[in-house]
């Protein structure tokens, strides 16, 4: 996707991700685009590689298939929450997109996470006494978005497009880089999104008053509440790994239960300034 075309579609990438849950008016997204519906629907298609109306079904079939990943929740309540009036209609759609059924999908995820872990499993860069439940309060973001596999951009790299984007948006806050908690949010689970529609949100935190009117960047919030934290210490390139290890066998051998949001990750020196060693703090959203 064009970087400098892609600007566009923040307000509204932004205004789905916050409604995903909702009724989304397609010509309210035009209206936030500054354009025709009819430019507004053709110019979506040719950046996002998918029209409106299948981008949000995608994403809101892909949440549906997260909820029967990590939850034991109804199938019948889980289409429902995901727009779907009958689970005849949720099945036929969730095929069409995963070649399974629902209740298939479910199976084979909980079949998978019968998994008995050994201090030896463990991802290297990982301490036993650094994990820990934590309560965070909800803060705000300014980001860049990525698209395409997590392996092709793991964590932090300085040389970046993506970083120097908002390196600039900082300048023109009269902002010190080092004085912003650096972050990197994991939209999609690399087991159910296609390697090039998974988004990956590279962010400064920054107070309400520094955002710009016209801001050609992401804004969003990430969502307070209680989430596991877990200290890793090595690579980047080394994180995919760290998440599939929490997310698909630790969380459930310790019968913790997953949210249904995204994970994210605090760079603690992304400069490497004051540590030899990258250090990454990541949270993984839990309701207990």
């Amino acid at each position: 996707m064009n970087k400098k075309e892609s600007k566009k579609l923040y307000p509204i990438w932004d205004h789905i991700q916050n409604k995903i849950g909702e009724p989304i008016g397609l010509n309210q997204l035009a209206f936030l685009s500054n354009l025709s519906p009819w430019h507004f629907h053709r110019i979506f298609s040719k950046l996002q590689g998918e029209s409106v109306q299948e981008h949000i079904r995608r994403l809101r079939l892909e949440k549906a298939a997260y909820e029967l990943k990590i939850s034991g929740y109804p199938i019948l309540e889980i289409a429902l929450e995901a727009g779907y009036e009958s689970n005849e209609a949720f099945t036929k759609a969730f095929k069409r997109i995963f070649d399974q059924t629902p209740k298939q999908f479910r199976n084979r995820f909980q079949k998978e996470k019968r998994f008995v872990w050994k201090g030896d499993t463990i991802p290297e860069g990982i301490d036993l006494s650094e994990i820990y439940k934590k309560e965070i309060s909800s803060f705000s973001i300014v980001y860049v978005r990525h698209h395409g596999p997590y392996e092709e951009f793991p964590g932090f790299d300085p040389d970046s497009q993506e970083i120097k984007s908002l390196l600039e948006f900082l300048k023109s806050q009269n902002a010190v880089p080092e004085n912003h908690q650096w972050l990197g949010i994991s939209q999609d689970d690399p087991e159910i999104t296609p390697p090039d529609k998974i988004r990956f949100d590279l962010g400064v935190s920054v107070r309400d008053g520094e955002y710009l009117k016209r801001i050609k960047l992401g804004k969003q919030i990430v969502q307070g509440g209680k989430y596991l934290a877990i200290r890793y210490r090595g690579e980047y390139s080394g994180l995919p790994k760290v998440y599939s290890f929490f997310i698909n066998h630790f969380v459930s051998e310790k019968k913790l239960i997953l949210k249904n949001s995204p994970p994210f990750e605090i760079y603690l020196d992304p400069f490497q300034k004051k540590f030899k060693t990258m250090i990454t703090d990541i949270y993984i959203p839990i309701q207990k």
